[in-house]
């Protein structure tokens, strides 16, 4: 069967029953004009507002308000795409915490107040003009007019203030919250219909925030107490958005169902190409690999570098690899002994051959890491030399730090008698999982005991992210960086209690260029401490960084308008296609 005509995985009339709908959401005859949607409430039988979108596609479709699909070879079809997890929380932008999550809600569900393009240059999406101070302390924006919710009520100032608002609560535990360090919620000011204006501290960029940050609705949220959100039904029953896909259906732990927007704006590229958009959750990048070689599925996203080589020899599949900002590495847990010693944390970044790990984990798809600020950034340092792999400068700098092996058993103590034995936790990943053994057999050389401690994802969110169940002494983890880097999060004094605040890391310096960096806009200004910011990571080694890695993912040959690249992998989605077939 041809991809393009491929029908989607669930059917529409598995729709509400995937979903749960007990009740409709006003009056389905007058969806989309000016019909209150219900209140959600966290109850079992919680009128969900998938009726009411429901009744909205039906409008278009009736003569008054017609959007005729374009007379153009490449609009129809269904594409499948496969991913290793599922879309972890739903499609809420305001508690994303996972990557692939957030790429689907910033390119197909949900809009963002700008775009970057790919020469990194700010592009009008809700957001049609702006103006930043010339002191970079307040913006004033204008949106569109035209961008409606999916359940056809009009994107408005009102929302985008509720959503900024809301993700700098605390309550709500932004993941990003270190975006909005300088904003103050109430300098978020409604100037009139389609314009507000946002006050903040001046800080370097501005921009940045707004391509990252998903609008939400607040006629649906804004009812939500913050500290319910993560747990509210909206990001996985009926996430309402204004992008140029529409939620349909989603079967957990299994799929989930998009559908064309047919009322997406012509400027910003108007009705996607594909009718359907199905994500698949495939956990093993093996299987992925053999799907896409099958025919069941057209995208694999994120294969491991040993299922390239077949899909590069299939018929009908190509592979395309590209940069990531997304990097491999080890968060120490300074609360702990020993790994409060930056001299224990050096020799053991010293005691592990990175580069050879870049070959037998990725295949030669990556570059070792010194630090987070990888080469997409403009204040990256190509020539900053990290630990080098030398086991005999990490026994002896042990020893430095008086951790010897006092009884003989091969794993060193301190004076008190404390074996340097450490709880290292990940997730079930076969890179990962792959990390954990070499960390552990290269440890043990220079005599630290490594307990690997493979979790499943919400015992490792639960013990990652909590602050104060924080009792592991290291975690293996992968993360991407936005192209305006703020690692507050990660290395302020402050970060104790935040979401990432692994480390518990306290230095002076480190805090005062945490402090400085965002508020230093001049490239000239900033750039000798952006420089000694990634010097200091070095020698304090908090994290141990491992490498970037390229992305590879399968793609059939037939599909076009593919572009990956270090954006995001679902950036051209919407305007990929099904090649006309030959006559």
């Amino acid at each position: 069967m041809s991809p393009a005509v491929r029908p989607f995985l669930l059917s529409a009339a598995a729709t509400l029953a995937i979903v749960g709908v007990s009740a409709c959401g006003g009056d389905a005859s007058d969806a989309g004009v000016a019909t209150a949607p219900p209140p959600f409430t966290l109850a079992s039988d919680v009128p969900f507002c998938q009726p009411v979108v429901e009744a909205v596609r039906a409008n278009y479709e009736t003569a008054d308000m017609a959007r005729p699909v374009p007379d153009d070879p490449r609009y129809g079809g269904t594409v499948v795409v496969a991913g290793g997890g599922d879309l972890q929380g739903g499609l809420n932008g305001l508690t994303t915490r996972d990557q692939q999550t957030q790429e689907t809600e910033l390119h197909l569900v949900h809009a963002t107040l700008i775009s970057f393009d790919a020469d990194r240059n700010p592009q009008p999406y809700l957001a049609a003009s702006w103006t930043i101070d010339d002191d970079r302390g307040g913006a004033t924006i204008r949106i569109r007019d035209d961008m409606v919710w999916h359940d056809g009520r009009p994107v408005t100032v009102e929302d985008v203030a509720f959503t900024f608002r809301t993700a700098m609560d605390p309550a709500v535990a932004f993941p990003n919250a270190a975006w909005f360090a300088s904003y103050d919620p109430e300098g978020i000011e409604i100037v009139d219909d389609t314009t507000l204006r946002f006050t903040f501290e001046p800080h370097a960029g501005v921009e940045e925030p707004w391509a990252g940050l998903s609008i939400m609705p607040v006629h649906w949220l804004g009812d939500v107490p913050a500290d319910s959100l993560a747990n509210h039904p909206f990001g996985t029953e009926c996430p309402v958005g204004a992008g140029p896909y529409v939620f349909e259906a989603y079967r957990p732990g299994d799929q989930w169902v998009l559908r064309a927007n047919p009322a997406f704006p012509d400027e910003l590229g108007g009705r996607p190409f594909i009718d359907r958009y199905v994500y698949r959750v495939i956990t093993a990048s093996s299987t992925r690999a053999a799907e896409l070689m099958t025919g069941a599925v057209d995208v694999a996203l994120g294969m491991e570098p040993v299922d390239a080589p077949a899909v590069e020899s299939a018929e009908g599949v190509r592979v395309e690899a590209y940069d990531q900002r997304g990097f491999a590495f080890v968060a120490w847990n300074t609360r702990l002994p020993g790994l409060d010693d930056a001299r224990v944390r050096r020799a053991m970044t010293m005691a592990l051959d990175r580069p050879a790990m870049v070959q037998t984990l990725r295949a030669g798809y990556g570059v070792v890491a010194e630090t987070g600020v990888g080469a997409f950034h403009w204040a990256h340092d190509p020539t900053l030399q990290g630990p080098d792999h030398d086991v005999a400068g990490a026994r002896a700098l042990l020893d430095e730090a008086g951790w010897t092996d006092r009884d003989g058993d091969g794993v060193r103590e301190n004076a008190e008698g404390v074996a340097l034995r450490i709880e290292v936790i990940t997730n079930a990943n076969t890179e990962r999982e792959g990390i954990g053994r070499i960390l552990r057999d290269q440890l043990a050389e220079v005599g630290v005991a490594i307990d690997l401690a493979v979790l499943e994802v919400g015992t490792l969110q639960e013990r990652a992210f909590t602050p104060g169940a924080r009792e592991f002494g290291g975690i293996i983890l992968g993360w991407a960086h936005d192209f305006n880097i703020n690692e507050r999060s990660f290395f302020h004094s402050d970060s104790d209690a935040d979401p990432y605040g692994f480390s518990a890391l306290s230095d002076p310096e480190l805090d005062r260029l945490l402090d400085s960096l965002p508020t230093t806009f001049d490239r000239e200004e900033a750039g000798p401490l952006w420089q000694r910011y990634q010097e200091r990571i070095v020698e304090l080694q908090p994290f141990t960084y491992l490498y970037f890695s390229q992305r590879m993912s399968g793609v059939r040959s037939s599909l076009g308008g593919v572009e990956l690249d270090v954006r995001g992998e679902l950036m051209s989605a919407p305007r990929w296609y099904w090649e006309p077939e030959s006559p």
